[in-house]
């Protein structure tokens, strides 16, 4: 008899993750003002759950809370936070990476 152990989904980075919870929030902002079609960032948000490990729930939350309540983006690369406003240009880019995420998820 063979035992395969199967662990936990490594986290990610807490900055990646925290960026990853910006982003959402983002883009429920621009859900919000109407410029990308509602329930598509929760609805990814859910599919994308399986995949996370508990830390990065967190951090995900954590980002999301933030960018939601101050309007910001946490970049990464900058490592720091980033004024966001849902206009027409920002939720056009926000949207190509909503789109690129579900390609991820579903590539049929």
């Amino acid at each position: 008899m063979i035992l395969i152990a199967v662990t936990p989904a490594s986290a990610m980075p807490s900055r990646v993750a925290i960026s990853a919870g910006s982003f959402f929030a983002a883009a429920t902002q621009c859900e919000t003002a109407d410029k990308i079609t509602p329930g598509q960032t929760e609805a990814l948000r859910k599919a994308l759950d399986p995949y996370l490990s508990p830390a990065d729930r967190r951090s995900i939350n954590s980002g999301y809370a933030r960018g939601l309540k101050d309007s910001r983006l946490y970049v990464v690369e900058l490592k720091r936070w980033e004024p966001f406003t849902p206009d027409s240009t920002s939720c056009y880019r926000v949207q190509g990476v909503l789109d690129d995420y579900k390609a991820h998820l579903d590539p049929q």
